[in-house]
């Protein structure tokens, strides 16, 4: 009998050991680097609902005042991950970031989407047009990389050329949006809910960059290659953390809730801003990229208006050596 007890107690210990959660060890901790704002609101929702410590991740949140600190440190290792403009992965993978960045190749690599193209033109009160911003000083966060290159191309589509006006470097959305409260540019591209608080204070909404492009990769998970594959498991369980916590603000039942989570993580937002962003963001196809999946098609218009307005005479480039979506799709299909 005490023979028969001991087997069924070691069978019992094995079965539980079989069936207990992959990740039952501690959460590792894993540095993001990110601008902060409502493009990490998946991300916000999947630490608060616990999706990412459910995969084992403990995710420490770093934010940034601009690209170029990100991307160096992304670089030399200072983190381990970031959310940046698609453009970024491009420009320093390719040497053509900040001189600051260590040279060579960076061997960088988009491995998830974010947001396509969830940015507005957001000018001061006085100014109603497109055309009016000639000759005026307009907010980027930096000269030559990320969304620069779609501003120009925005003003471009209105006849606007590089002379006609003056570009700026402040550094991120809250910067840009206190030069535009300041007076100290007349315009700059701004993402939700600033956005919709600037439009709610008086100021101008020349255009939704989603609308005047048709499709562009906005914001994408990235890494360096090496750090990728050394921690593949780790970015595999980030990344169906972030879809679990995208699925949960897609839930209108959360919706209230989602809110909340956007207005506290970013200051000043109003209850109406809150709302716009949820239709901008979480409702519009345009927005969060289904399922966190990364829009070649975007990603083919961030080469071709870097090739427009970047550096002249290189060669059209193969867009798969800047994502790797290896580890998206073992998220996605376990």
């Amino acid at each position: 009998m005490l023979r028969q007890t001991l087997i069924t107690s070691l069978l019992s210990i094995s079965l539980a050991a079989a069936l207990a959660p992959v990740h039952a060890q501690a959460p590792r901790e894993v540095t993001l680097n990110s601008f902060k704002s409502s493009t990490l609101w998946p991300i916000w929702a999947a630490q608060k609902q616990g999706f990412l410590a459910r995969e084992g991740v403990a995710l420490k949140n770093v934010y940034t005042q601009n690209s170029v600190s990100q991307m160096v440190g992304l670089i030399k290792g200072e983190f381990d991950m970031v959310t940046t403009a698609f453009d970024n992965v491009v420009a320093y993978d390719e040497g053509e970031g900040s001189p600051d960045a260590p040279k060579g190749r960076a061997d960088l690599i988009a491995y998830m989407g974010g947001t396509n193209g969830a940015l507005s033109l957001i000018a001061r009160p006085e100014i109603k047009s497109v055309a009016e911003l000639k000759g005026r000083e307009l907010a980027v966060d930096a000269v030559a990389t990320g969304y620069t290159f779609v501003l120009r191309e925005i003003l471009a589509k209105d006849g606007l050329a590089p002379g006609d006006y003056k570009l700026v470097e402040f550094g991120n959305t809250g910067a840009r949006w206190q030069a535009l409260q300041k007076g100290q540019a007349a315009a700059a591209l701004l993402s939700p809910p600033v956005s919709q608080s600037a439009a709610g204070q008086g100021f101008s909404n020349l255009a939704d960059v989603a609308q005047v492009l048709h499709g562009y990769q906005g914001t994408v998970g990235a890494a360096r290659r090496d750090w990728a594959k050394a921690n593949a498991n780790v970015l595999v369980g980030f990344i169906r953390g972030y879809r679990r916590g995208l699925d949960w603000l897609k839930d209108p039942a959360n919706k209230p809730q989602a809110i909340e989570i956007l207005r506290g993580e970013i200051a000043g937002t109003s209850e109406a801003a809150g709302e716009e962003a949820y239709a901008s963001l979480v409702l519009n196809p345009r927005g969060f990229d289904a399922g966190g999946k990364l829009d070649l098609a975007g990603v083919t218009r961030v080469l071709e208006l870097r090739r427009r307005y970047g550096p002249q005479g290189k060669p059209a480039a193969d867009v798969t050596q800047f994502i790797d979506e290896s580890y998206f799709e073992r998220a996605a299909n376990p």
